[in-house]
């Protein structure tokens, strides 16, 4: 579940200025810069400048920190010494639901790193973290109950958000303690979160908006208005997943929900029991779907499909979208089954540990063998148009003879050329 907290602030005072927490903000780019000082590739120093982030609002993206810290410093009308100017709220997700946005941005299941998307997926995946997290600033807003006074939507506000990648192990953390990791290394796999700088203000400087209000649906009276006053934070994080879900198309499973993980952690003993009960019967229909992949994979087996294309076209017949994964080299490297009818998606290894690519095309060792020797490397084709017949061959597209032919005269003339 996306967690969202409403901070009071980030280890700063935020009675003053925002400056400490926005110019913390700027690590990453600041680890990005000690890299280009090391570089002497033009084109390595211009993909790191793009590997930058600049803060965001809810119509504006590459602010820079001056910028941010001026406006959230100006916004403060009517605010004594003592009030708190500013707030520091933060967006984290699970490994699920980054890989799930990293699907969206790419096609690709095998995501693991920021690292791992060229510039122009890593603009898609960020265009869509950011507008999720523009969706929760949406939420914070509408949470405060001021939709009367004009406080309909995050763009009331006056917010600076901004993405950040990569997060490093505390001191604090379970797997430091236990010895297992070092303090200050960088956490393995996505990463990516929202750090937000959110005045007290609104953008009128009329309202004063505390996210840690401990009031909740109380009712004020002030002459003849009624309103609410408060900020529900469990009612924000439902908002935010609940919105995640939809904007994703994500299919959440019990255990995600972060109800369910508050009943586990804070409910009574016949809630939990209901909650564990709910999560067992769900565990047991995933179980099911398994099985019939591992069915409809292995009916088709006997059939013996003759490449990845034939395989796909007879597993979408029991409505089961078969989506590889190919590697730098060329070769398939994971295989994810989507089962349509539930909506959910498993790695080939999570079906059966023994789904191998050469299982696909093959039921006994000797068949397999044979399908290793003409697997293809992509490294070879500029010596050997067979094995460039063959590599396109295993993709899912059909290959016309005529455009076979005048791929490979343009590849002949191109080596003699050399």
């Amino acid at each position: 579940m996306p967690i969202s907290k409403p901070h009071s602030t980030l280890g700063a005072d935020n009675k003053g200025s925002c400056s400490n927490l926005a110019i913390y903000l700027e690590k990453e780019n600041e680890e990005l810069d000690r890299i280009i000082k090391k570089s002497s590739s033009i084109s390595e120093i211009s993909e790191l400048e793009s590997r930058k982030q600049g803060f965001f609002t809810a119509s504006e993206v590459n602010i820079n920190t001056i910028d941010v810290i001026s406006t959230i410093d100006n916004n403060k009308r009517k605010l004594g010494a003592n009030d708190a100017k500013y707030f520091a709220p933060t967006i984290s997700f699970s490994e699920n639901e980054l890989s799930h946005i990293a699907f969206l941005a790419t096609g690709k299941r095998d995501i693991t790193s920021v690292l791992d998307l060229n510039l122009s997926e890593l603009e898609q995946y960020n265009n869509l973290v950011r507008e999720y997290g523009r969706k929760v600033m949406d939420n914070y807003a509408l949470n405060f109950n001021r939709q009367d006074k004009g406080i309909k939507a995050g763009a009331d506000l006056v917010y600076f958000a901004k993405i950040e990648h990569f997060r490093k192990y505390k001191g604090t953390d379970k797997e430091v303690i236990n010895g297992n990791e070092i303090s200050g290394e960088y956490k393995k796999g996505l990463q990516s979160h929202i750090h937000i700088i959110v005045s007290r203000k609104d953008k009128t400087q009329i309202l004063k908006l505390s996210p840690t209000c401990n009031e909740k649906q109380t009712n004020r009276k002030i002459g003849n208005n009624e309103y609410q006053v408060g900020f529900d934070r469990m009612k924000w994080i439902n908002s935010n997943e609940n919105t995640f879900d939809d904007h994703f198309n994500y299919k959440r499973i019990e255990l995600e929900k972060f109800q369910n993980q508050n009943i586990l952690k804070n409910g009574s003993p016949q809630d939990k029991h209901e909650i564990n009960k709910k999560i067992k019967i769900e565990s047991i229909n995933r179980d099911d779907i398994k099985k019939q992949i591992k069915n409809a994979h292995l009916n088709i087996l006997i059939t013996k499909p003759n490449n990845l294309k034939e395989y796909q076209q007879r597993m979408m017949k029991f409505a089961i979208q078969v989506l590889p994964t190919i590697n730098k080299n060329g070769f398939i490297q994971e295989n994810h089954f989507f089962h349509e009818q539930s909506g959910i998606d498993f790695k080939a290894s999570e079906v059966d540990q023994n789904l191998k690519f050469h299982e696909l095309f093959s039921v006994d060792n000797k068949t397999t063998k044979q399908v290793q020797q003409i697997e293809p490397s992509l490294e070879d084709w500029k010596i050997n148009t067979e094995k460039l017949t063959s590599i396109l061959s295993f993709l899912p597209f059909e290959i016309t003879p005529d455009f076979d032919d005048e791929l490979l005269k343009r590849k002949r003339k191109r080596a003699i050329r050399r």
